[in-house]
């Protein structure tokens, strides 16, 4: 879903800077912004390669920078790294093991005024207050050819 959500906003970043781009001559606009310490809560099922899963209630601590420049002709980069503590993941039905670890996420954007392209990658690794271990690596790729046709790459191990 988090992936979905990335691409779904990408994608639409895109379209409107396309839209509003200016002159060519014009210098690029780069924005950075850094976030340390930052706290999310949110409802997930503990990552599986396997679609589904027991919901949790997610409480992550990390840091995060977002990179992006834009160009006046149309063109975007974009890149965003977070990385941080999975400071508990909680079933939201009360039964299950509560967890905890790492994780790190990356993502990629690029677009002009013919196609788009990005990709994101997902790793984390938790250990449960049974004992048990989840370790789980995704990426995502899709890109979209000047004829609107879409092609999606997406591995999980």
């Amino acid at each position: 879903m988090l992936r979905r959500l990335i691409l779904a906003m990408f994608a639409s970043l895109a379209v409107v800077l396309t839209a509003l781009a200016g002159p060519a001559s014009a210098a690029p606009t780069t924005t950075t912004i850094h976030e340390k310490g930052l706290v999310e809560t949110f409802p997930d099922v503990v990552p599986s390669c396997i679609p589904g899963g027991e919901t949790y209630i997610v409480t992550t601590r990390s840091n995060l920078v977002e990179h992006e420049t834009v160009f006046n002709d149309g063109r975007v980069h974009s890149t965003f790294t977070q990385a941080g503590k999975v400071v508990s993941a909680v079933p939201a039905d009360g039964t299950g093991p509560t967890y905890t670890g790492r994780f790190a996420v990356w993502g990629g954007f690029n677009a002009n005024r013919r196609t788009v392209n990005g990709t994101f990658t997902f790793n984390v690794t938790l250990k449960g207050s049974d004992g048990s271990r989840v370790s789980n690596h995704t990426v995502d790729h899709f890109n979209v050819r000047p004829d609107g046709t879409v092609n999606e790459f997406f591995h999980c191990h």
